[in-house]
């Protein structure tokens, strides 16, 4: 493979530092290796880089690995009745963890971050909220009404909430942007909502690295995630993970519509699939938003009946649609 123009210079070189800006998708990612260099161990892999206002970055993104330290330490999920489905001394998430809410849309989702981010401003912590779906206006507008309040904590200096479009760039300028923010920022939490808006910028396996590395990069920093990601109303029930990244999770929670026996009103049902490490309550409880906030009822006998009936039916439904793509040689 030649790298120079008459082939020469790169075997009288030392050091040789190939740059490539290739377009993908009508987006265009500038990308640096060293291909060689005497004399000195160095990556070999390809790794992206930005030029902005503070220069050139570049970061081995790949350079991450399984060596975070375990911690007992638990912090308040921002809602007292989801505390209290974790067991042990000091109920609620790990800190360090990463914690995902799935469900399909109007469920809950981002009210659960929303408490999340909140309760850690409470601690005195930065609070980092990524937003893919909805401007910090929006956000903002939206949380006040079920009683979650942004803009105390914005003036502040602890939250701060980051609105964009994640077709705008590709899946690297993505972590690097947030290799930036935490940089800059050094929170202690962070929330990206929702996690599955990355799912239509690249093919799956880049999909499920990008958000490994993340992962990675946040745990290595002791940054407690909190992920949101929608799910078709099919696969709802479906606790395989629609977007394969479940085992990569400590706390899964599912969040989903059912419909009551008597009066035919649907309702939010929430129950933990996971918990890493700690012991939880897997029952299914009502969830209810309101103008005091977020609370989390059991449900009676009759209700918790149908919510597995309707679990089995939702699972019945997920093993027919694997079937049916491998009759079709999917």
């Amino acid at each position: 493979e030649t790298y120079t123009r008459h082939g020469l210079e790169q075997y009288i070189s030392d050091c040789i530092i190939l740059l490539d800006n290739r377009v993908s998708q009508q987006i265009a990612i500038r990308r640096v290796r060293v291909v060689k260099y005497r004399g000195s161990k160095h990556g070999t892999n390809e790794y992206p880089f930005v030029i902005d206002k503070n220069g050139l970055s570049v970061i081995p993104i790949t350079s991450a690995g399984l060596d975070q330290p375990g911690t007992p330490e638990k912090v308040s999920t921002g809602i007292a009745s989801l505390d209290k489905m974790f067991r042990g001394g000091k109920p609620g998430y790990t800190r360090g963890s990463t914690v995902l809410a799935s469900g399909t849309a109007g469920t809950g989702k981002t009210s659960l971050a929303a408490a999340f981010a909140v309760a850690s401003c409470k601690r005195g912590e930065h609070c980092l909220f990524l937003s893919y779906e909805e401007s910090a206006g929006q956000l903002i507008q939206n949380m006040s009404s079920i009683g979650i309040h942004f803009e105390p904590w914005i003036k502040k200096g602890l939250l701060k909430i980051v609105s964009t479009r994640p077709s705008f760039v590709g899946l690297e300028m993505h972590l690097l942007d947030l290799y930036k923010l935490i940089a800059e920022f050094k929170p202690k939490a962070v929330v990206i909502d929702p996690l599955t808006s990355l799912i239509g910028e690249g093919d799956q396996r880049e999909i499920r690295s990008m958000i490994t590395r993340m992962i990675d990069l946040l745990k290595s920093n002791g940054i407690t995630s909190f992920f949101t990601s929608l799910v078709s109303s099919a696969a709802q029930n479906d606790t395989s993970g629609e977007i394969g990244v479940s085992s990569l999770i400590d706390t899964w929670i599912v969040v989903r519509e059912l419909e009551e026996d008597v009066s035919k009103k649907r309702i939010r049902g929430l129950f933990i699939v996971k918990s890493r490490g700690t012991g939880h309550d897997s029952d299914v409880h009502k969830l209810i938003l309101s103008d005091d906030g977020i609370n989390l009822i059991p449900m009676d006998g009759k209700s918790m009946e149908i919510a597995n009936k309707e679990k089995k039916v939702g699972k019945n439904v997920s093993e027919g649609q694997k079937l049916a793509k491998k009759d079709k040689g999917e």
